[in-house]
């Protein structure tokens, strides 16, 4: 039986931003999902995530744990179909990565991985689970330090839209902001998303006062839901 991991309301930032242009009845599964998560989905792009987030942390100059880690999993023996689609999505993500590589721009920033439990926004009583994959430090003019952060995502059965992506992008800044004002001032450019699964990037917006409206609007909806959404349904 399902049990939900949390009494308080909490939702990922990619599911947000997928909830925030979502009809009704997607959003009660989104948050049905989050409430009630299932083990496996929790961890599915487990391998895909820390081998890509290792490869951008070193600067996009090594591959090998790209590699490495699609022979690995090449050569896996899952017991059962479900381990074998999860681990054939990774390889996928893995492959469709290194066809985007022309498309990444660090902008010059210097790369590092982002924490494994890093510290969650906190928006009208919804915890937002934002865990960048990679944080950006650059210089600005007169060398004024600047700051960002990279998302990844992967899931191709619910594809990002721009409004969707723009929706990270102002969560990924006013996290940066939240969590990092000492390293830096923040910097819309460099706070965007990797979408592996629909092989695109999309770039950090500079405009987030509407974009943060809608996503508190949004946390308040998703509140009041909470205690509604049920494991059935």
């Amino acid at each position: 039986m399902l049990k939900p991991r949390s009494n308080s309301a909490r939702i990922s930032v990619s599911k947000l931003a997928e909830f925030t242009t979502a009809r009704a009845a997607r959003q009660r599964e989104i948050l049905r999902d989050q409430k009630y998560p299932a083990d496996y989905k929790v961890t599915y792009y487990k391998e895909a995530t820390e081998s890509i987030a290792s490869c951008v942390a070193n600067g996009l100059q090594d591959f090998s744990v790209i590699y490495n880690t699609v022979s690995i999993l090449e050569q896996a023996t899952p017991a059962g179909i479900g381990t074998q689609r999860r681990i054939n999505a990774n390889i996928d993500a893995l492959e469709t990565f290194e066809s985007m590589l022309d498309d990444i721009d660090l902008k010059g920033a210097a790369p590092s991985l982002g924490e494994t439990s890093p510290p969650k926004l906190t928006c009208r009583n919804v915890e937002i689970s934002v865990r960048p994959e990679i944080i950006l430090r650059a210089k600005g003019k007169g060398s004024t330090p600047l700051v960002g952060a990279i998302k990844l995502y992967f899931i191709r059965s619910f594809p990002l839209t721009g409004d969707a992506a723009g929706y990270v992008s102002a969560v990924l800044q006013e996290w940066t902001r939240t969590f990092m004002a000492a390293d830096g001032s923040v910097s819309g450019p460099l706070c965007y998303v990797v979408d592996i699964g629909s092989k695109k990037v999309w770039p950090g917006v500079k405009a987030t006062a509407s974009r943060l409206k809608d996503i508190e609007a949004c946390c308040q909806n998703i509140s009041d839901l909470w205690p509604q959404i049920k494991p059935d349904g």
